[in-house]
This record gives C-alpha cells, sequence and structure tokens, in this order.
C-alpha cells in the first residue's frame, strides 16, 4: 500500500515509488513498524499519536515485497520488480 500512496500522491514511477521506504500496521492495532529508511520526524510523529514503532531492516527477507505495474495516460505500461531482492525484475510487453 506504501508503494501506492507513494506512486499516487508524488507522481513517482513504478520503480520510484517501490523504492521509497514501507511501513506496516495492518494486524496489530497501534503497532507499526518502519523501515530504518524513515527519517526520525516520521517515526515521532507516529509516537505522538499513540502508535508503538518498530524499526524494521527493510532488506530481510520477507519483510516486505512488491511488485508494480501502472497502466499510463498513453495506454503505455510502467512496469518494475522489487528493487530490494536480488532476483525480481519486471518487463511490459
Amino acid at each position: 500500500m506504501s508503494s501506492i500512496i507513494h506512486a499516487v500522491n508524488e507522481g513517482l514511477s513504478a520503480a520510484e515509488a517501490l523504492a521509497r521506504p514501507r511501513l506496516h500496521d495492518q494486524l496489530v492495532l497501534n503497532q507499526v513498524l518502519l523501515d530504518y529508511d524513515y527519517d526520525n520526524s516520521t517515526v515521532a510523529y507516529m509516537k505522538q499519536r499513540g502508535h508503538n514503532v518498530t524499526w524494521v531492516n527493510p532488506r530481510l527477507p520477507d519483510w516486505s515485497e512488491a511488485q508494480a505495474i501502472r497502466v499510463l495516460k498513453n495506454g503505455n505500461f510502467d512496469a518494475a520488480g522489487e528493487p530490494r531482492q536480488s532476483n525480481s525484475g519486471g518487463f511490459a510487453v
């Protein structure tokens, strides 16, 4: 979900959005897992809102994996594979 938000709100390409930091808060109420790549101001904001914050190394296996494909306004595709995986890639025909 974080990658979609980055792409839509910031107008990023699929590859740029996948390279941005991610967070996860779906399973435990008021518990949020944040990539080490988030800055301290984001963490402080989440704590101020009452979240229990846990830092996570974004390069750990199974932490967060995403692939992306977008259909651009001109009908072309913008595809990207998970940049955190050495065996991932994106290609659209």
